[in-house]
């Protein structure tokens, strides 16, 4: 009964706001049995997953404007959401008063957090991925390192005079590079899979940054996640065969940090139940590995300096700082890869993976995306390096006399 009240009565016009095919299917039949329960026992489905998917479709109905107490669709343009009101109204001594209102950002992130929740309990677990044979070196760590994916983004080649980029060229560019890095690793025993944040382009169905920038989105969110969770168990899926252990990082970053949660989320229901897939839990921003001689921290570093980030390192972790002897972060957010030498350790700022958009065309930046496996010896210093130039096809002379 809770979740049924959560839920407000069928209205046929919110199917418009339904931009999945799971979506309208669980709509059509909400109005068909007119409660969740109902709902849930005629798809079988989970009453809570019902309950959901029906508050998410209200709410992007809302942000479209449409509401139980008023229609504005025609006010507010597709390329638009509605993120607050101005309400012309008296105070209690009866003078007129402007109320306004906006978003509240806590609670989106909360029902968020519910709707990722509901929809990982639906998913099943991957098949169980054969360990590979063969002789594996217990004394080698290779770790994968995604720079910013920003899956979602849209660019438009005769702007920004580079190239196109949409979530399909997004997800292809990325099993590529996974393929091609895999397949010329050395046969490590443990893999890692880090990303180091941006991984998806907005952070929600608004279309923004958690800061409430505006980006330029090429499809509906849910598909973009669907498709952020399908590169990631693509990902694991081909190390899985290479590797006989792998840990995933799914780094938080300025753009994404509730949807890298979800990413997270959707990762591990994926794997919960294979015991040689590790997803750790990144829900703060300062993350640590320490293997063997190496202590590896993973940050965005959007917020802090790297030779800030040395001494948090330092702050964090001064056991595990003192017993190793090589160190490193692995950062992202700068659109060209970086290596810095600091005190005691190595800072790695891993380039952004598409082309630029339109603002950043129009500011001059490049985007020539380069992903990287790097291999660690367990006693100290690195066994090599691959690197993977993510292909990016480019524009004729506007004219060429």
């Amino acid at each position: 009964m809770i979740a049924n009240q959560q839920c407000r009565p069928y209205d046929a016009r919110l199917l418009e706001f339904c931009t999945t095919e799971h979506q309208a299917m669980i709509y059509m039949a909400y109005g068909e049995h007119l409660t969740v329960n109902g709902t849930a026992r005629a798809t079988g489905k989970d009453a809570s997953s019902v309950s959901q998917a029906i508050r998410v479709i209200q709410r992007k109905a809302e942000a479209g404007g449409l509401s139980q107490a008023f229609d504005a669709r025609h006010l507010v343009p597709s390329t638009e959401s509605v993120l607050g009101r101005s309400i012309l109204t008296k105070d209690d001594d009866g003078n007129s008063i402007w109320l306004k209102t906006k978003a509240n950002v806590e609670k989106q992130r909360e029902e968020f957090k519910t709707y990722i929740e509901s929809l990982t309990s639906e998913i099943k677990p991957t098949k169980r991925v054969a360990t590979p044979k063969g002789k594996q070196d217990k004394e080698l760590l290779s770790a994968i390192f995604i720079g910013d994916a920003h899956i979602g983004m849209y660019a438009y080649a005769p702007e920004t005079k580079h190239s196109d980029f949409d979530s399909d060229i997004a997800s292809r560019g990325l099993r590529e590079a996974i393929d091609n890095l895999i397949d010329r690793a050395p046969d490590s025993q443990t893999a890692m899979l880090v990303d180091v944040g941006d991984f998806m382009h907005a952070n929600s169905s608004l279309n923004k940054t958690l800061a409430g920038t505006d980006v330029d989105v090429d499809t509906r969110y849910d598909r973009v996640l669907q498709i952020a969770g399908e590169v990631m168990q693509y990902a694991v899926k081909k190390m899985l065969i290479k590797f006989k252990k792998v840990v995933v990082v799914v780094a938080k970053g300025n753009h994404n940090p509730d949807a890298a949660i979800a990413v997270q989320q959707i990762t591990r229901a994926y794997f919960h139940k294979n015991e040689r897939v590790e997803i750790l839990n990144t829900s703060g921003y300062f993350h640590y590995i320490e293997w063997g001689k190496w202590l590896i921290g993973v940050n965005h570093g959007d917020k802090i300096k790297p030779q800030k980030l040395v001494n948090v390192m330092a702050r964090d972790m001064p056991e595990t700082w003192g017993r190793t002897t090589h160190r490193m972060w692995a950062t992202g957010h700068f659109h060209h890869q970086q290596v810095l030498e600091l005190d005691g350790c190595t800072v790695y700022k891993f380039g952004a993976l598409p082309p630029p958009d339109s603002w950043h065309a129009s500011k001059g930046f490049g985007g020539d995306g380069q992903m990287h496996l790097m291999t660690f010896r367990k006693e100290g210093g690195t066994h090599s390096t691959l690197v993977y130039d993510l292909p990016r096809p480019r524009l004729e002379p506007d004219i060429n006399l």
